[in-house]
């Protein structure tokens, strides 16, 4: 890099350092080899807190890709500089690596002056000093001094080539009265001569001890058998970061510590446990400065008992300073163990007759100490129980506090043999059979031998003269009182049931096919139309009454048969039965608009006439044969498209010689079906006479037609 050249002038002096007493307390040598005789000791007091800013200049953050910047004193936090441009010089790892974090100062920046912080101090505080320095290009030579501003002695000589870093340090105890201590570098030489080229400085420190407090807390109470968690918070509030920090706790008789529970902020680390005496050794390495860690860990419950206590002691060193330990304590934490007793189950043997009711929560109870009644959670685990057969069987009841405390039972339940009833089970019988309710049935008992007399017909609802099922229920008891029951299940069953046999008319010559939409079903045996047999003939092309005879057989013997009866009718008449010869409408005066013309008679009709009674539908229709001729004179005005057919309100204008549809109709029992209009509805002219001759006749044809429709 290229600078302006400086002449800077430093004076060289011997650096003394004289050790201090240790301060903050020393190292606690005493064993505590039984808890029970632990000495409680109060926490340290806090100390005042003295401690320099951005030590390792890593504020502010230099951007320039040359790796050095300068900036004005006042944008950098906590320094100031006698140099008459006030400026100070800040580099980074691109130039050479920091001593600590990623940036460090350089003494010897563009003019000549010192380096320095202005620290309120405690008149009588022991503090912590070292610096990092470095030479550039060979062994540079800075001085440190510390005082009041103005009155400043040095401290030492910091002698460095640019292979390394060197760390120098010391102590200091701020003089009577000083309540401002300046902490300050110039620079005495530099390798060649070049007075802004030299000495680099990093990782300062002007501070009071580390001063570490730790606050506890423990759980209020531990359940026996049960785990709770201790939390012990070790925070430096002292000036600098300790090194070697390590929390030790003893553990109470009456718990005991579980391995590898112990966490610092979360993570599982690898503490110590003592198990002779009883204490757990927590390592926690450095803190910095304002920072906390969190040990956290379990113990297990063991022995009832109340208030149980424990206290952390702390002990650490200052970072990069060996010369002394310190000590310090948390508060007295106290638990208790409490008890945790398991559940009371109750439940006993029992003997139960044939085919009882048995419910296996039934008289079973539980309690506990802490959680009172827990009837409600007793769970049935296992259960063999078969009252339909005898024999021993077990089962077996579960129950769980809050605590996790589980008990088991196991009781036996013992069935006794019953009576055994034998027979037939499912009995079929034809309807109006006779029938026995004792036959097949046999009552025997293991102790009691031949029981058979003694069985009782609780209940028989058989009805042969009803198809249908039944039941009869057998009852017997043997000495014991135990009691047997048997059903028998009575089927009395059904003919067979021929359906779609009814009696048909048809037209002569008419096709018929007898087994057309006949079906036979049985209950038992389902369709059995296959089996269905017909007896009698028809002849469709000779008119008179036949009759049909069906029959079906089920697997039972059981025979189903119905009769029919087709006639044949030579009875085929379908035509007009009535029909008008003329169709004339009224005398209307010559008018220049459209006027409606009327039917002289209103009540005209068709009748048709219909004899085959076969179902098929059939309509009427008409058609105009051509237009309106005057029959004065032929060749005269026509009147085209006269006519109109109104049907409800729909009125319709007739094209001629197009048909048109005038009534519908169905072959039924109704031989004669008349098809009329009322006054206002039908067949009307509806034409303008302008143009026609007064006094004539106009004349033309309808064609009444009448079909079957598909």
């Amino acid at each position: 890099m290229m600078k302006a050249t400086f002449l800077k002038i430093g004076l060289v002096a011997l650096m003394t350092c004289s050790l201090l007493p240790s301060f903050g307390g020393g190292v606690n040598s005493e064993a505590h080899a039984e808890v029970a005789q632990m000495e409680i000791h109060e926490p340290e007091t806090k100390i005042e807190v003295i401690s320099m800013e951005n030590s390792s200049f890593e504020n502010p953050v230099v951007t320039d890709p040359l790796g050095w910047h300068t900036y004005d004193a006042s944008q950098v936090p906590g320094w100031h500089t006698t140099a008459s441009d006030n400026l100070i010089e800040i580099q980074t790892s691109k130039l050479t690596t920091p001593q600590n974090g990623s940036q460090y100062a350089e003494l010897n920046a563009y003019k000549v002056g010192a380096l320095y912080q202005d620290i309120e101090t405690t008149p009588g505080a022991k503090i912590r000093w070292k610096v990092s320095h470095r030479g550039v290009r060979g062994v540079d030579t800075a001085s440190l001094k510390f005082g009041a501003p103005g009155d400043l002695k040095q401290v030492a000589t910091l002698q460095t080539d640019n292979t390394a870093w060197k760390t120098y340090s010391g102590t200091y105890t701020v003089p009577e009265g000083q309540t401002t201590t300046r902490f300050q570098f110039e620079s005495i030489s530099s390798a060649g001569g070049v007075p802004d080229v030299g000495n680099l400085l990093d990782n300062m420190t002007f501070a009071t001890q580390s001063f570490i407090t730790v606050d506890a807390t423990a759980p209020t109470s531990i359940k026996q058998n049960q785990t709770g968690t201790y939390t012990f918070t070790a925070k430096n509030e002292g000036g600098m970061a300790s090194q070697d920090t390590t929390l030790t706790i003893p553990i109470p008789e009456e718990v005991d510590y579980q391995p590898d529970s112990v966490t610092v902020d979360g993570v599982p680390i690898n503490a110590t446990y003592d198990s002779g005496t009883r204490t757990l050794s927590v390592p926690l390495a450095n803190i910095e400065k304002d920072a906390s860690k969190v040990v956290k860990f379990d113990v297990k419950g063991m022995t009832v008992a109340d208030a149980i206590s424990t206290q952390a002691t702390v002990t650490h060193q200052d970072e990069d300073f060996t010369d002394t330990t310190y000590t310090n304590y948390s508060q007295e934490v106290e638990t208790s163990v409490l008890p945790n007793t398991v559940p009371v189950l109750t439940a006993t043997d029992q003997v139960l007759a044939a085919n009882d009711v048995f419910d296996p929560k039934q008289g079973v109870t539980a309690t506990d100490a802490e959680d009172g009644d827990l009837t409600d959670a007793v769970v049935v685990t296992a259960n063999d129980v078969d009252t339909t057969k005898s024999g021993t069987y077990h089962v077996t009841y579960s129950v769980t506090d809050s605590d996790g405390n589980e008990v088991t039972k196991t009781i036996t339940v013992t069935v006794q043999e019953p009576p055994i009833i034998t027979g037939e089970a499912n009995t079929r019988l034809n309807p109006d059979s006779t029938f026995d309710p004792m036959s097949t049935i046999q009552a025997t008992d293991a102790e009691d031998g031949d029981l058979t007399d003694q069985v009782v017909i609780t209940s028989n609802d058989v009805d042969t003269s009803k198809p249908g099922t039944y039941q009869v229920v057998y009852s017997v008891t043997d000495s014991d009182a135990n009691t047997t029951e048997f059903t028998r299940s009575v089927v009395v069953t059904e003919v067979p049931v021929i359906t779609g046999a009814t009696d048909v008319t048809l037209q002569l010559g008419e096709s018929f096919d007898p087994m057309e939409g006949v079906y036979a079903a049985d209950k038992e045996d389902g369709d059995l139309t296959s089996k269905l047999q017909v007896g009698g003939t028809i002849d469709v092309n000779q008119a008179g009454v036949y009759g049909l005879s069906y029959s079906v057989s089920d697997s039972d013997g059981n025979t189903g048969f119905t009769t029919r009866i087709v006639t044949v009718h030579d009875n085929t008449i379908f035509e007009f039965n009535e029909a008008p010869e003329d169709l004339a409408f009224e005398t209307t005066e010559i008018r220049d608009e459209e006027v409606n013309i009327a039917r002289e008679n209103p009540d005209w009709n068709l009748e048709v006439k219909d004899t085959r009674n076969n179902g098929n539908p059939w309509e009427v229709t008409a058609m105009v044969n051509g237009p309106f001729i005057d029959l004065d004179d032929p060749d005269g005005k026509k009147l085209h498209n006269a006519l109109t057919y109104t049907d409800g309100t729909t009125e319709t204008r007739l094209l001629d010689n197009q048909a048109f549809v005038i009534g519908e109709g169905v072959s039924d029992e109704d031989e004669v079906t008349t098809i009329q209009s009322p006054e206002e509805e039908g067949l009307h002219m509806k034409v303008n006479p302008t143009g026609v001759k007064a006094g004539d006749h106009y004349q033309t044809s309808i064609t009444w037609s009448l079909n079957d429709t598909p």
